[in-house]
Formats: C-alpha cells, sequence, structure tokens
C-alpha cells in the first residue's frame, strides 16, 4: 500500500481518510488520529520540495506563524514533526462544514443578518492575526470556512496562512515570490496587492480590503465590479469605485449605514479605509443592533383591521359634496389627502438625495435613485432634468474614467510592464471599442511584447552563456555572446556578459598554469631536482595560491633537502664501513656505526648497520664452524679412527643438514666400516 494511500498510517498515528488537494508547497489530506479517534487535515510538504532548504524554511514558518495566533475564528494547528523521507508535516483542526463560496453557489446571498454575524466573527479572527503581527494576504471565500460551534451556532474560521507574512522585516530567502510578483487569488486581491510592480507593501488594510469583497458577496451574491474577465476585476478596483451594495441585487434589501460601511472598507486609496479590524466591527455591530431592534419593533396589524372588500359594479356615481359623506369617508379622503402629501413629500426628498449623490459624483447611486423614484411616481417633478444631468455626468464620466484608463496604460507601456498594460488596453476597449488610438495603443502594446519576448530569449542566452562557462566550453560561451551582442540595443548586459566570459577565461588560464606549475613541482621534489623546484615553487608563489599551500609546499621542499644532506654527510661513513664488511672486520664496521651515531644523531642508517654487522659476524662464525667440522671429519677419516669420524659428521649435520660434503663424506665413513 502506498504511504499516502486511503487506510495507510504515517508517523504511526494519522490514518489517511482522503486526499483533499494540493497547495503551492503541500498535499492536503483528510486523517483520523488513532489514538484520539479525531479527524484532522495534514498538509504535508510535497516531495518534490522535501530536499529544498528554503522550501523547508517556509513551510515551517507557515506552522511558526499559525502557533502564536490562538482563536476561535482561526483554525487551530495541533502538530508539526517531521517523516522518515526527510519531508515535513503539519496537522491542523478538521473543520465539518463547508467555505462561503461553495455557500454562495450553493444558495446564493447570505441574509442581511446572517452576513453580518459571521461577518463580525471573521473580522475577530483577523484581528487575531493581526494582533500577531501577521497579514494573512490571501483571505477569500475559500478561506474562510462556516461550521458549527457546540451550541449549534453558525461560526466562522479562517484558514490556510500558506502566504501569511509577518509585518516585520522577513528573511528574503522565505518569500514565495520576488519583489514585483503577485500575492494571493486575483479577483480578491488589494490594489495595492495588484500593483506589487510599483513596490507598496500590502498591510492590515489590504487584508480588511480583501475581506470586504468577500462580505460585498455574502450579502449581494455579486461582485462589486462589472466584468466578463479577471483582468477587468483587478483594473476596474485600481481605477473606478465599487458599485453600491444599495439596488446592486433588487431581492437584497441593503441598509444604507451598511452600504457606507463597506464601500469605506473597498476604498481604493488605504489611507481612507478602516484603520484596522476593530472599527470595522464596531460598525458592523451597530448595523447589527439596529436591524435587531426594528424587528423587535414590528407590531402587526389587528384583525379587525383588514383591507376593505371591493364594491359591487355599478353606474359610475355622481360627485358628491363632503357634506355627503358618512364619517368613515370622511377620514378616508383625509387619509387620502395626508398619502398624497407625504408622497409629495417623499418625492421632494428623493430628489434632494439624487440631487446631492450627483454632485458628489455618486452616479452609480444617483440611477438606482432615479430608477426607483421614476417606479414610484413617473410625473414627479423635475424627474426628466434628473435624468438628463445624470446622462450628462455619465458622458463626462466615461470620458473621464477613459482619460484615466489612457493615462494608466500610457504609464504601464513606459515602464514595459506588459501584463498590466495588456489588461489596461483591454479595459479601455471595453469602454470604448472604437477608440482613435487603439491601433497606436495596441502597436505599442504589442511593440512591449516583442521587447519583452526578446529580452526572454536574450536570458535564455544569457544562461546558457553562463552554463558554458561553468563547464568551461569557452567556445559555446562565445557564440552565444555574439548572439547577444546583435539582440542588445544598448549593449550594457552583453558587455557585463563579455566581461564575465573574459574573467572566467583567465582564471581557467591561471588555473590551468596553477595546475601544470604543481605537476612540474610534484616532478622535481620526486626526482630530488630541488634548486629546480626551489625556482619552480618561487614562480608558483606569484600565481593565485593560498597560503596553506605554499607551505606545505615549502615544508616538503625543506624536508627533502635535510633528508638529501643528511645522506650526503651518510655517504662519508658508507665507505668505511662497507670496506669494513668485506674485509669481514666486525670491530671496525662497529665502530664506524658507533661515529655515524655521533656525527647524524638524527640518521637511521647507524642502527641498520648495528643489525647488519651482528647477522654478517653470526652468519660468518657458523660458516667458520661448519668449515672446522669437515676438516675434522676428514682428518678422523685420515687418522681411520672410525667412531670420531662419525661422531663429528653427526655434528656437521646438525648445523648444517644440506651441507655439499655430505655424501661424500658419508661415502668415506661407509668404506672405513666395509
Amino acid at each position: 500500500m502506498s504511504a499516502r494511500e486511503p487506510g495507510s498510517v504515517f508517523d504511526g498515528k494519522y490514518e489517511i481518510v482522503q486526499r483533499l488537494g494540493s497547495g503551492g508547497m503541500g498535499e492536503v489530506y483528510q486523517v483520523r488520529h488513532l489514538h484520539l479517534q479525531e479527524l484532522r487535515v495534514v498538509k504535508i510538504l510535497r516531495q518534490d520540495l522535501a530536499a529544498d532548504p528554503s522550501a523547508q524554511k517556509r513551510f515551517m514558518r507557515e506552522a511558526r506563524l499559525a502557533t502564536q495566533i490562538k482563536h476561535p475564528n482561526v483554525a487551530i494547528l495541533y502538530d508539526f514533526a517531521s517523516l522518515p523521507d526527510g519531508s515535513f508535516y503539519m496537522v491542523w483542526e478538521h473543520i465539518e462544514g463547508q467555505d462561503i463560496g461553495d455557500r454562495l453557489r450553493q444558495q446564493g446571498p447570505f441574509p442581511v443578518p446572517v452576513a453580518l454575524q459571521l461577518g463580525i466573527q471573521a473580522l475577530r479572527g483577523l484581528e487575531a492575526i493581526h494582533a500577531a503581527g501577521i497579514i494573512h494576504r490571501d483571505l477569500s471565500p475559500d478561506n474562510l470556512m462556516i461550521t458549527r460551534d457546540r451550541r449549534g451556532q453558525s461560526q466562522i474560521k479562517i484558514i490556510d496562512l500558506g502566504l501569511a507574512k509577518t509585518l516585520e522585516k522577513d528573511d528574503p530567502n522565505l518569500e514565495i515570490t520576488q519583489v514585483g510578483m503577485f500575492m494571493g487569488k486575483l479577483r480578491y486581491c488589494s490594489p495595492e496587492q495588484a500593483r506589487a510592480v510599483s513596490g507598496e507593501v500590502p498591510d492590515r488594510r489590504s487584508d480588511l480590503y480583501s475581506f470586504a469583497l468577500v462580505f460585498y458577496e455574502m450579502i449581494t451574491g455579486l461582485p462589486p465590479f462589472e466584468s466578463e474577465n479577471q483582468h477587468g476585476f483587478v483594473f476596474k478596483r485600481l481605477s473606478e469605485d465599487p458599485l453600491p451594495l444599495a439596488g446592486r441585487n433588487p431581492e437584497v434589501e441593503v441598509p444604507r449605514q451598511l452600504d457606507r460601511i463597506v464601500r469605506k472598507a473597498l476604498e481604493r486609496d488605504r489611507d481612507n479605509r478602516y484603520p484596522d479590524a476593530v472599527s470595522f466591527i464596531q460598525d458592523l455591530d451597530n448595523v447589527a443592533r439596529g436591524l435587531n431592534a426594528a424587528q423587535t419593533q414590528e407590531i402587526p396589524l389587528p384583525a379587525g383591521l383588514a383591507a376593505p372588500r371591493p364594491a359591487p359594479a355599478a353606474a359610475a356615481p355622481r360627485p358628491r359634496s363632503s357634506s355627503e359623506l358618512s364619517r368613515e369617508e370622511r377620514a378616508e379622503l383625509l387619509a387620502q389627502i395626508e398619502r398624497a402629501g407625504k408622497r409629495t413629500q417623499e418625492s421632494a426628498g428623493e430628489v434632494a438625495k439624487v440631487e446631492a449623490s450627483l454632485a458628489a459624483g455618486r452616479l452609480d447611486e444617483a440611477q438606482t435613485l432615479i430608477g426607483r423614484l421614476e417606479a414610484a411616481n413617473p410625473r414627479t417633478s423635475g424627474l426628466a432634468r434628473l435624468k438628463e444631468q445624470l446622462s450628462e455626468a455619465q458622458g463626462a464620466d466615461v470620458k473621464r474614467r477613459i482619460a484615466e484608463a489612457e493615462q494608466v496604460l500610457a504609464g504601464y507601456i513606459q515602464k514595459k510592464q506588459l501584463r498590466l498594460a495588456r489588461l489596461a488596453l483591454e479595459t479601455l476597449l471595453e469602454m470604448e471599442p472604437g477608440h482613435a488610438k487603439r491601433a497606436e495603443y495596441q502597436s505599442a502594446v504589442d511593440a512591449v511584447g516583442r521587447e519583452k519576448d526578446q529580452e526572454k530569449r536574450f536570458d535564455a542566452a544569457l544562461a546558457t552563456g553562463r552554463e558554458a562557462i561553468a563547464r568551461r566550453d569557452f567556445k559555446t560561451a562565445n557564440r552565444e555572446l555574439e548572439g547577444l551582442l546583435k539582440s542588445d540595443a544598448t549593449g550594457e548586459r552583453a558587455g557585463a556578459f563579455h566581461l564575465e566570459l573574459e574573467a572566467a577565461e583567465r582564471a581557467a588560464r591561471q588555473e590551468d598554469e596553477l595546475d601544470e606549475r604543481r605537476r612540474r613541482l610534484e616532478t622535481l621534489l620526486a626526482e630530488r631536482r630541488l634548486d629546480e623546484a626551489e625556482r619552480e615553487l618561487g614562480q608558483l608563489a606569484g600565481l593565485e595560491v593560498t597560503r596553506v599551500t605554499l607551505d606545505l609546499y615549502r615544508e616538503r621542499l625543506n624536508g627533502i633537502r635535510s633528508q638529501a644532506e643528511q645522506e650526503r654527510h651518510e655517504s662519508a661513513f658508507e665507505g668505511r664501513y662497507r670496506a669494513a664488511i668485506q674485509a669481514r672486520d666486525w670491530f671496525t664496521a662497529r665502530e664506524v656505526a658507533v661515529e655515524l651515531e655521533r656525527a647524524v644523531p638524527a640518521s637511521q642508517r647507524a642502527a641498520v648497520m648495528f643489525a647488519e654487522v651482528e647477522r654478517l659476524e653470526t652468519e660468518d662464525r657458523r660458516r667458520k664452524s661448519i668449515e672446522q667440522g669437515v676438516r675434522q671429519v676428514e682428518t678422523f677419516l685420515t687418522q681411520g679412527d672410525l667412531a670420531k669420524a662419525e661422531l663429528a659428521f653427526k655434528i656437521l649435520l646438525q648445523m648444517d643438514p644440506g651441507n655439499p660434503h655430505r655424501q661424500r663424506l658419508e661415502r668415506q665413513i661407509q668404506t672405513l666400516r666395509g
């Protein structure tokens, strides 16, 4: 069974139930703790990243950040450990429920009171994260889980701190992306995250913006911007205000105070947003209390006050004076007059609101109010004038937004930010498909694209050239240099690589020369050509050789020189010693060894001489004894003394069983016996 199959157990205590998915760094599994019999969620560092030290550090950082947060609205980290294959894993709380994204897709928007309750909880969890000095950077509907607490009440849990970052200066090696690269989900990023290339650093307010985007969808079921693609969503949050909550979804009644709160959280300039989650919570809490109070104040109509039944059809009655009306009819007439006056007053108030919205430039709000006003009373005084003013303002607003889009597009083209330039052009053409400069802008964007493609090819050639340098393939590196010089308009980067290549070639030549001189020095030392070795060592010192290496060679040279000098001293004694040995003058040979030992105390030769003299003298004495034994046997045989001859022969064989005279002497003894 595979180590990652359902039913398998790892680390002796976690049984895999099912695979839940994978992320940028890890595989995610639902597991059962064998001892506690509880479901957990395990995130295991991907095997292809297990050997990457920076990936390990980032994975460990996620766990370390999670341990700093203890809050009921944030997922709990239970465990962190390593596996035998060198990978790491972390164990999270298992949350039974669904994420907000699934809930929206299945059931549509939340009732406003429920959205407020869950939103306040999410902000409390976010405040706990921020209080630990951390920003989440990836708030989205998928990272907000809805579950039930012990009382059965709905509860929000924030999950996935994989992109979290401390507000203090982090180790740059722990960053998943480099400066200028996007972090988080495109649809739920803040304007400063979308402008990552400009160097803006996200902070707590960026998380609050992302949450406000999610909260907007929880209430209306729709995003706060109209666009057909992700790029449009991003660009519009950089250049436009969000659509008002009020009227965004006709089926959802949104309190005006709530509309103002969410739009404040979605301000493009983060200095105009809520500074922290606490202030956001306070305003939402006020709205929630207001809704609760309104619900408790609803009073049902008495059963007797039912709507009047319609009168039976009859001929049109003649007009009657007020004196002919009954008391009930006069009361109804007065009520109608009062209602008409109230409607007139309300219409005047609505007209004033439209005028205020137009004056403030809140055109979407003005359009919604005009629609309501027209639906209520198409003959409202001043309605035509308001519609004309709205049309003029919308036309001016479109021109303004087109001008802003053109300015942003020009800036991206100038900075050669291809992805954002394409996004800006696409948004501009959505607003004005037949723009007069469409071809010009498209050509400029295409030129940036070609330049980027050329840069990619240049970077690829540069990488090939550097790889060739690394393996000392200078022929290939020079060939790549020729191509770089042709494609580099300014010549700066190609020139830098040229210098890099020259330095590498020079270093290679020096290294080759160094290796050659080392080999020559080794040969000279081995052959004891010490004067030449001394000169070669001097040449070697002029190259880039470490002091330690030079000292080692110097030590070897001095050692060989000392040994040669010692051998020279020994040679003066060696001749006399050999002459004494040749003459078998063992006494003189020992005297020479004694003199050598006194003259050259470090020499080992004297000890060798003593041992050799001892051996040779012993051999000489034995040889003489054997020769004397042969002569004794021959003497006794000549004298005819058989007994002594046999005894002497026996002693001779004990000293030298293989004596060359043995057979001859045996025959002579046998003849004497005969």
